[in-house]
């Protein structure tokens, strides 16, 4: 009985904390997905198909066109020879994928992805640190943007631990 009481008496005292912890706010109800894209990202959407490079000597068979949207084909983790070890690569299950692109002007580019994947950016074989980096708009069906401060020339885009073996992305310059 007086086990009774004393856990009657915890919730009595435990309840207004409980009641003042914040809801978590729901999602918002949208029209439309994708019906409002980020200013570069118009052609999310009108996704081309390309293969990963299984390792940087392929490269050449998976570059990426600024401000064009691509479902890509990953590989298991494993069977991709990363130039850079990826901070977060993912376990065998995982997959990954190396892909190029060029960049004509020094600025600001964005890599948005549809899953919370890992992104690196190489910049003469070396990562780069992101400028800023979060999630998609609302109502979007882009999961992640990270922004990174690119100089001319070719790049390398490494993604990792990824779950499914296709993903959708794009890399555009930052308005």
């Amino acid at each position: 009985m007086r086990g009774l009481i004393a856990v009657g008496f915890a919730l009595m005292i435990a309840g207004p904390t409980f009641a003042q912890t914040p809801a978590i706010p729901a999602a918002p109800a949208c029209a439309a997905m994708d019906a409002s894209l980020p200013v570069g990202f118009s052609s999310w959407n009108r996704k081309a198909s390309l293969t990963t490079a299984p390792s940087a000597e392929h490269l050449a068979h998976a570059a990426l066109t600024l401000g064009k949207g691509y479902e890509v084909s990953l590989l298991n983790t494993p069977k991709v020879a990363m130039p850079v070890q990826p901070a977060k690569p993912g376990g065998s299950v995982a997959h990954a994928g190396l892909f190029s692109f060029t960049v004509e002007t020094e600025g600001a580019y964005v890599v948005a992805l549809a899953t919370p994947a890992w992104i690196d950016v190489l910049e003469d074989g070396k990562s780069l640190e992101p400028t800023t980096f979060g999630h998609g708009p609302e109502c979007t069906s882009i999961r992640k943007m990270v922004v990174f401060p690119l100089k001319p020339g070719v790049h390398v885009l490494q993604v990792s631990g990824n779950a499914d073996p296709r993903l959708k992305l794009m890399v555009a310059k930052k308005p």
